[in-house]
């Protein structure tokens, strides 16, 4: 998402154009994981707070699958460009939820990822979030400068099978 930002926007994050059915599922998407992890972990439920944003997290793979930002980018219109922003920002918007949601069992990924969104100049220190604050969608503003860190999650190499 920060590779194409900074290629396709100059690093600054774009304004969605119009949201769409997916773009409404996600955003729904976010503010019932974070609802559900601030009832669950209050509970002290923390497994169930964690599979409702780990939930979360697998619907907006889903959705950066099925839009193709990188197929979108290929098209030079302007309504390529729209959708392109619109793609962008959904997914930055939902990073920006993620990084609270998980920060209180991630918080050195969480805090590297807060810095790479340029979220703390606009919605201050990632510490001060809360997470039943976190579903509400549209927080992070259109124009922050978005970085590209270090890979967070590396994949894990694929099992050697045994000869």
């Amino acid at each position: 998402m920060a590779a194409m930002v900074n290629k396709y926007f100059g690093g600054e994050l774009p304004e969605a154009a119009a949201a769409g059915e997916a773009e409404a599922r996600i955003a729904a998407g976010l503010e019932q994981a974070a609802r559900l992890a601030d009832e669950r972990m209050c509970a002290l439920d923390f497994q169930g707070g964690l599979v409702a944003v780990f939930d979360f997290i697998k619907q907006v793979n889903g959705y950066v699958t099925e839009q193709e930002p990188w197929q979108v980018a290929k098209a030079d219109d302007a309504a390529s460009r729209a959708r392109l922003a619109t793609i962008l920002y959904t997914a930055a918007e939902s990073l920006r939820g993620i990084a609270v949601l998980l920060n209180p069992v991630m918080p050195a990924a969480c805090a590297k990822l807060w810095e790479s969104l340029g979220a703390e100049p606009h919605l201050g220190p990632l510490d001060r979030q809360r997470v039943q604050d976190a579903g509400r969608w549209g927080q992070l503003p259109a124009g922050v400068r978005i970085t590209k860190g270090e890979v967070l999650f590396p994949r894990l190499p694929e099992p050697k099978e045994d000869a």
